[in-house]
């Protein structure tokens, strides 16, 4: 969750990051160029990676109230392996928020999730229908780890009686006689979805971006405040509590889910001891500094690192420009910091959101009203990022192995190894550039000549198949890369040649 300044910010430094990439010069033409051959090979193994996913607030609010064949098809764009993106982790968001009809109002739409524990010591686990909804159904078409994270306690455990934050958002809104309250109903809920759900959370997450001062009373979403000595007093309250309800180790604790790299690494060196009862390291990517940082202090502790929150809404969604914005920040966050689970925020945005551009998909989520019902046959819009996003997640999948490519900064390679002992290999390669860049790549010998597939999103393509190419015998490529594009490279190396099948027909419409 980010404001326009941020958002600025990040655009400066993504341009940045795009002039960087070299051009030269040769016969008065110009052109970039990658040394190589760049090696793509299991011996250079970087991280395991876990999967692409998205979070459910604030989307499955509305989604989760569709009729069941728009459900459906909804889900079958996210989280399908075949017809979708096949997003494999899923980010369920505990709430927090008053069921009063004027409280709903004052959120954006879809912002009021809410709490399923009432004032009175009581659950209403009814009231959690959409998103369960929308949860059960990517676990049905293949997603493989769930967490469940709070943007905020329940308001009626706050300080400011407000689940979007303190009247100072640079204090703390979770009332100290409330820690024991809170940390309860985070494992009520995990405890509830497995034993009567018999569905299991990997991990939970009390908090988001708990060290920003933009969570304040009156705010249009859920969000607090938790200073870091607070914060570990939560934890070490949180790890007893999955231990007493025997909901440990089954369910372990991530933190902090901070807004950036640095923000992340600052706030674990306070914790100590604390950092013992965390299993994962949850960071989000709103800024790149630091990447290096957090990796080598989640590789020191023998921890898990995600990066479990990043949108953007840069230019318009039809845009080839936020296809380049998201893939460069993808290349980033799984080479330079080593990510093993990448999050984008929520996969579906409001269509009607002020002319932004977030989400892969965008449809119009209504006025906030609790008797808004979203309409039948609600219009689906494609954005340039959801294809960007499927370069990646169509192929790269969890249990895979992200290879080692810094002689490439432009260019992603993971490998996996299959039950028959064929190997895939997927390399995603962007040109951000004015030029066209040839790229040069060595898989090594290999026994037979194989076909690869190739697919390009462009200004004027969406996760088009281009003309197969046949790798030789030396295993060796060289590719002309167009400016502004994103290129996937996908083979399966076993002991026959494979016949290039039949081109897959190239989506028309960018809207359903």
């Amino acid at each position: 969750m980010v404001d326009h300044k941020k958002e600025r910010e990040m655009q400066l430094m993504r341009m940045m990051l795009v002039a960087a990439q070299t051009v030269i010069i040769v016969n008065d033409v110009q052109e970039t160029t990658v040394a190589g051959p760049l090696p793509i090979s299991m011996d250079n193994p970087a991280q395991i990676f876990e999967g692409w996913g998205t979070s459910l607030a604030w989307f499955a609010e509305y989604v989760g109230m569709l009729e069941e064949a728009q459900q459906d098809l909804v889900a079958d764009l996210i989280f399908d392996h075949d017809v979708g993106l096949g997003l494999e982790i899923v980010r369920y968001n505990i709430g927090a928020s008053n069921t009063d009809p004027a409280a709903i109002l004052s959120m954006r739409p879809g912002g009021a999730v809410p709490s399923l524990l009432l004032p009175n010591g009581t659950y209403n686990w009814a009231l959690d229908y959409k998103q369960a909804s929308v949860m059960f159904a990517a676990r049905d078409r293949g997603a493989l780890i769930f967490e469940a994270f709070a943007n905020s306690p329940p308001w009626f455990m706050t300080i400011s009686g407000d689940p979007s934050g303190n009247a100072d958002g640079h204090k703390d809104n979770l009332a100290p006689e409330n820690y024991d309250a809170f940390v309860d109903y985070l494992t009520e809920v995990v405890g509830y979805y497995r034993h009567e759900m018999n569905f299991t959370f990997r991990t939970v997450e009390p908090f988001n971006e708990p060290f920003s001062w933009n969570w304040h009373a009156g705010n249009d979403q859920e969000g607090c405040h938790y200073d870091p000595s607070t914060q570990d007093i939560i934890l070490q309250k949180l790890a007893a509590s999955l231990d007493e309800k025997e909901l440990s180790p089954e369910t372990g604790i991530s933190a902090s889910d901070e807004y950036q790299y640095e923000w992340a690494i600052d706030t674990f060196l306070q914790y100590g001891k604390t950092l013992d009862v965390i299993s994962q390291i949850n960071t989000h990517g709103y800024h790149v500094l630091g990447q290096q940082g957090i990796r080598n202090l989640a590789g020191n502790a023998g921890k898990r690192l995600w990066m479990s929150e990043y949108a953007n809404g840069d230019f318009d969604y039809a845009d080839i420009r936020s296809g380049l914005t998201l893939s460069t920040q993808i290349l980033s966050d799984l080479k330079d910091g080593g990510v093993q689970g990448w999050v984008y925020w929520q996969a579906v945005e409001n269509r009607d959101g002020g002319g932004s551009n977030w989400g892969l998909l965008q449809m119009p989520f209504g006025d906030n009203s609790p008797q808004d019902v979203p309409w039948p046959n609600v219009p689906i819009r494609f954005s340039k990022q959801y294809y960007t996003m499927m370069q990646y997640s169509k192929f790269i999948k969890n249990g895979w192995t992200i290879l080692e490519t810094d002689e490439d900064e432009w260019t992603l390679a993971a490998i996996y190894q299959n039950d028959d002992g064929s190997v895939q290999i997927a390399v995603v390669s962007t040109n951000t550039g004015l030029y066209d860049i040839t790229v040069n790549w060595s898989f090594g010998t290999i026994a037979l000549p194989v076909y690869m597939e190739v697919y390009r999103t462009s200004a004027t393509e969406n996760f088009a198949q281009l003309e197969y190419v046949l790798l030789s015998t030396d295993g060796l490529l060289q590719y002309d890369l167009p400016p502004d594009t994103i290129t996937t490279f996908h083979v399966t190396l076993s002991s026959a040649p494979v016949a290039p099948p039949e081109a897959a027909p190239e989506a028309e419409n960018d809207e359903l």
